[in-house]
């Protein structure tokens, strides 16, 4: 079975197409291919064919819908729709669905490039252009965040087509680029990587005037449309242009988004960061703090995943330095964006910050490898040292672990059965709880509808039934939220907890 959204939705079993049935049945099924082998909810799925307006029947014809799809796609007795939990899963192997197989085909392309196989590297994402058959999933219409998701993956198409044509111009080719971006640059006229792109191509066409005119009108169109200049890229790049910098010059490595070739490994370069963190106060401080630092360079800051995950394939950083919890919803999103981009951008190191000790946090950071992973207390931003060492670690392929967080992670391998946390009563549990998801003693108070006289009464005795009353080498509060990380919450992801 097959089964494509990279244009109109089709099944096809051994080459022939299979019949979806009425358009709910066709948008339910989209739905569940946009989270394959994820679980989605009966309400997520009324809330994508309704809206904020169904009917009293919605979740009885959901059913309905799902048990036709049902009998279109079995085969040979597998029914690949699973039900749980009040909802569906729809179970679908890489190879079966051109977005997963798509996917892939980034995820090796990058690797490519970044081993310098640049004609590998643009064969593959020349196939996975080749997946695409119009807009995703065209012709249906969702009603909620499946637009986003629908146009997330047409960005992908975008970004692989960027991708494509910068190993096609550090292969030479841009003669035969220039037609394509000038096309392109019409269609997405904000795009400054596309205008860089057609910038290098004309001056390596030998077009400098050219070159120098379509960074006049990128400009215009910046000033005009969005108020704002042109960025520091593309401003480099036309002075590059200008003064006929030999770095523009054709040469052996891979064609960077600001039309620049990457150096040689062995040259000197600044390592170029992207700043995520939802604090704006934090945000400033740590961009001053990195910037006094000669050999690093801020090329932007962001204060979600959205805008962070824009960055990065705006600016292709070095190291993302990024918080655990950013807005709007999920608490973990700087896990998940490491995990993102480990697949769509491997190249690019993540140095992730949390305010507490969170054993689960660093775990599921590094469970998928170390290589070009940091995890450090936000502590350490005090100390831009520690801070700067991590990110040129994190810059040249290695990972870094804090030092109290290795502490936590031994304190939970080592713990003993007979643990001190079961002296504790039930209200010395759930204060402890509280100082674990990092409240002050007001905000414990506030949740458990005690004084704060109370809250301090109970964090004194807790201390003392751990043993840590006298505790000098690390602060006794985060010593008794070790302990009850150690000893409660290791073995699962934490889901709902912030940084």
């Amino acid at each position: 079975m097959e089964y494509r959204i990279l244009g109109p939705l089709e099944v096809a079993d051994e080459g022939e197409p299979v019949p979806l049935g009425r358009l709910k049945e066709r948008l339910v099924l989209a739905i569940l291919l946009l989270h394959a082998n994820e679980f989605v909810s009966r309400e997520r799925l009324i809330d994508e064919l309704w809206g904020e307006l169904p009917p009293p029947t919605a979740k009885k014809a959901v059913n309905v819908y799902v048990s036709q799809l049902r009998k279109a796609l079995t085969r040979n007795g597998h029914d690949p729709i699973a039900t749980a939990n009040g909802g569906y899963r729809l179970e679908v192997d890489t190879e079966q669905l051109d977005a997963a197989h798509l996917r892939q085909l980034l995820a090796n392309a990058r690797e490519r490039t970044a081993a310098g196989e640049l004609e590998a590297a643009a064969e593959l994402l020349r196939e996975a252009l080749a997946l695409w058959r119009g807009p995703t999933l065209a012709g249906l219409l969702l009603e909620s965040h499946g637009r986003d998701e629908v146009a997330q993956l047409d960005e992908l198409r975008l970004t692989a087509l960027m991708d494509r044509i910068d190993c096609d111009l550090a292969l030479g080719r841009h003669e035969d680029a220039l037609g394509e971006l000038q096309v392109l640059v019409g269609e997405h006229p904000l795009r400054e990587r596309l205008r860089a792109q057609l910038m290098l191509a004309l001056y390596r066409a030998g077009r400098q005037a050219e070159a120098l005119d379509a960074y006049q009108q990128a400009r215009e169109v910046l000033v005009e449309e969005l108020g704002i200049e042109p960025s520091p890229v593309l401003q480099r790049l036309q002075k590059g242009i200008l003064i006929q910098d030999p770095a523009l010059e054709l040469r052996a490595g891979i064609a960077a988004p600001n039309g620049f070739a990457r150096p040689a490994p062995d040259a000197h370069t600044s390592t170029r960061l992207v700043l995520a963190e939802d604090h704006y106060l934090l945000r400033e401080g740590m961009r001053r703090l990195l910037e006094t630092n000669p050999d690093l360079e801020v090329a932007a800051v962001c204060e979600d995943l959205d805008s962070l995950l824009a960055a990065v394939e705006a600016e292709r950083p070095d190291v993302v330095v990024t918080d655990i919890r950013m807005p709007p919803s999920n608490l973990d999103e700087g896990i998940r964006a490491s995990d993102r981009l480990r697949v769509e951008h491997p190249d690019v190191g993540v140095v992730v910050l949390s305010q507490y000790l969170e054993p689960a946090y660093a775990l599921a950071l590094f469970e998928a490898g170390t290589e070009r992973r940091a995890y450090l207390l936000k502590e350490r931003v005090h100390d831009v040292g520690q801070l700067v060492a991590a990110i040129r670690a994190v810059a040249k392929g290695g990972s870094v672990v804090d030092p109290k967080v290795v502490e936590a992670l031994v304190a939970e391998k080592t713990r003993r059965e007979h643990s001190p946390l079961n002296e504790l009563t039930q209200r010395e549990r759930d204060v402890l709880r509280e100082m674990a998801e990092g409240k002050n003693n007001a905000a414990i108070a506030e949740a458990l509808r005690l004084s704060e006289r109370t809250v301090e009464k109970v964090i004194h005795a807790i201390f003392l039934k751990l043993g840590l009353a006298w505790e000098t080498t690390v602060h006794k509060r985060v010593k008794a939220v070790i302990f009850y990380l150690s000893g409660t919450a290791a073995e699962t992801r934490p889901a709902e907890r912030s940084s």
